[in-house]
Order: structure tokens, then C-alpha cells, then sequence
């Protein structure tokens, strides 16, 4: 029964619209509008500050063991999370193939792209490619979920593409041609990612969140790492503070805490809809880029920046539907 329907009192009704409104939980536990968006932002942030570390990571370590070791490492601090929360460290049989399928395009096939295409593409293909995640989830929510397919979303959707075409159209100098593969890799990121969040919220991860997400990072990195074994030059990785410091911050705060944050979200909210607010992540890395580096933003960029925002508060704008319990 959802918030307002016929069984439920005036009093509470009025109550639940204030706690969406002013972002506190309802009454029976729903989390109001506000909550949904810091998280939002949370992710949004950490995806930004992952894709700088990613790149500045794949100088010390092959991408396929890089990228194996990160889901291992955030995987079991999960599970050991879980073990001492009292939480259930093993899901209930019946999910464990759809946690099979999860893992192989939420970790294996995005991390695979993601590490694999920067050094195979040029950044600014790796980039576009990388990024229609929101495009792809989208299209699969209304596709498989059922999703509504708004007039709001579909201004969002292009308004957001075009964005992230502007942004890196300055680093599109040597042509859609170059690196096919490389560019296979990227837009496989993006599409195990989008797939992920429809495979999680048809699963219903309420009271095993930490065990399914922990799950399968780890069954998701173990084909990465024996890839690894097997074509990678495992003895060139430089071992240091540096690398070390690099891999800790994606494991924990761009895996562990942003995918669970994430596939909380996906609980709570439309898959479409949420998805569309991460045309923000190449935004906050030309920011990220500016304060740090003090790179310059172009003119082509800041009409990128501006699109993305437009329809961001496109989405925004829209009311969200609210979202059937069981």
C-alpha cells in the first residue's frame, strides 16, 4: 500500500507529504525526497572523483587486476560489514541467480570496460561512451520495467547526451574511428551498469543489501583477476603509498559505499529517473579538474555544462511517482 491510498488516515496522509516535502522518512519508513537526493549526490561525487582516480591509477597497476583488486577489496569489507552488523551474510537461495547475473555486468563487464577502455580509446570517446549510462537505463527501465517514458525524461536524455558530446568534443580530435575496441569497452560500461540497476531493482534487496551487493563484487571480480593471471603482466605493478592510497579510496568510498548507497536508491526511486542525474559526473570531474589542476573550461564545455543542467532540473521538476510497497 502506498502513501495516501484509500486505507490510509487524513492525518497521516498530510504528515507523509510533509516528510517528502522537507526530505524526512515517513512514517512507515519511506525516505522522504530530500534523503533520496543527498544520496543521490553522494554517488554523483564519488563517480566524478573515481573517474580522476581511475586514470591517475592505471600508471601503477594493468587495468583488468586494477580493477579486479577494487571490487575484491570493497566486496569483502562489505561481507565482513554484514558478519558483524548481524546482518545475513549469505542471500536466500533463490537469489542466487539473478546475484550471478548481476555480478557479471555490474562488476565484471563495468569494471572490465571502465579499466580497460582509457588506454585503448582516446579519453574523449572513452568519456562519451562511458558515460550514457543514463541513456541506456533509461530506454531498459521503460524496456523491462515498465518505467514511464515522460516528456521530462526524454528532454533530459538528450539535453544530457549532448552535454557530454560538447564536453568532449575538444578531446574528439582523432575521430569516432579511432580504437574500436577501446570504444567497445567503454560503451560495455556503461551497459553493464545500466543493466545492473534493472537487475537490482527487480530483485527487491530489502534485509540483504550488504550481503547481494558485497556478493557480487566479489564473484564479479574473481573473472577480472583470473583474466589478469592469465594477460597481464602482474610483476609491473608499482606497489607504494600512492597506489595504495588510490586503490583504498575506490575500493571503499568509490565501491563499497557508493554501490550500496546506489542499489539503495534503486529500492526507493525510479531507475530512469535516477539514473539521469548522473549526466552530472563528467560536470563535477571539468569542476574537480578546474579546482585541483586549474584546468581552463571552454566554451564548448560550458554549453555542455549548462544542457546537463537543464535537464537535470527537467528532472527535478518532474513529480516523482511514488513507489509500490510490498
Amino acid at each position: 500500500m502506498v502513501a495516501g491510498s484509500l486505507g490510509e488516515p487524513a492525518g497521516d496522509e498530510r504528515r507523509s507529504r510533509r516528510n517528502a516535502a522537507t526530505g524526512r522518512t515517513g512514517s512507515a519508513g519511506t525516505p522522504g525526497a530530500g534523503t533520496l537526493m543527498l544520496g543521490v549526490l553522494v554517488v554523483t561525487v564519488l563517480a566524478a572523483l573515481c573517474a580522476v582516480v581511475v586514470k591517475a591509477g592505471l600508471g601503477y597497476a594493468p587495468p583488468l587486476f586494477f580493477g579486479g583488486l577494487r571490487a575484491l577489496i570493497a566486496g569483502t569489507v562489505l561481507l565482513g560489514l554484514a558478519l558483524l552488523g548481524g546482518h545475513p551474510l549469505l542471500p536466500a537461495p533463490r537469489r542466487w541467480p539473478a546475484l550471478l547475473a548481476l555480478s557479471l555486468v555490474a562488476t565484471t563487464a563495468t569494471y572490465g570496460g571502465m579499466f580497460l577502455s582509457p588506454g585503448r580509446v582516446g579519453a574523449g570517446i572513452a568519456s562519451v561512451l562511458g558515460n550514457v549510462q543514463p541513456l541506456v537505463a533509461v530506454l531498459l527501465a521503460a524496456l523491462v520495467l515498465h518505467e514511464r517514458l515522460t516528456r521530462a525524461k526524454i528532454a533530459a536524455v538528450l539535453l544530457g547526451t549532448g552535454g557530454v558530446l560538447l564536453i568532449t568534443y575538444p578531446r574528439l580530435a582523432g575521430g569516432l574511428s579511432e580504437g574500436m575496441v577501446g570504444s567497445l569497452f567503454a560503451l560495455s560500461a556503461s551497459i553493464g551498469a545500466a543493466a545492473g540497476s534493472v537487475l537490482v531493482k527487480r530483485m527487491d534487496l530489502r534485509g540483504e543489501l550488504l550481503a547481494v551487493t558485497g556478493w557480487q563484487l566479489v564473484l564479479g571480480s574473481l573473472p577480472l583477476l583470473g583474466a589478469a593471471a592469465l594477460l597481464e603482466p602482474l610483476g609491473e605493478t608499482t606497489w607504494g603509498a600512492a597506489f595504495a592510497g588510490m586503490l583504498l579510496f575506490l575500493s571503499l568510498g568509490g565501491t563499497a559505499l557508493s554501490t550500496t548507497i546506489w542499489f539503495w536508491l534503486l529500492g526507493h526511486g525510479d531507475v530512469g529517473r535516477l539514473s539521469l542525474f548522473l549526466f552530472l559526473v563528467p560536470v563535477l570531474g571539468l569542476a574537480f579538474a578546474w579546482v585541483v589542476f586549474g584546468e581552463r573550461v571552454a566554451p564548448l564545455e560550458t554549453a555542455g555544462m549548462l544542457a546537463i543542467f537543464v535537464g537535470t532540473a527537467l528532472v527535478l521538476g518532474e513529480p516523482a511517482r511514488a513507489q509500490p510497497r510490498s
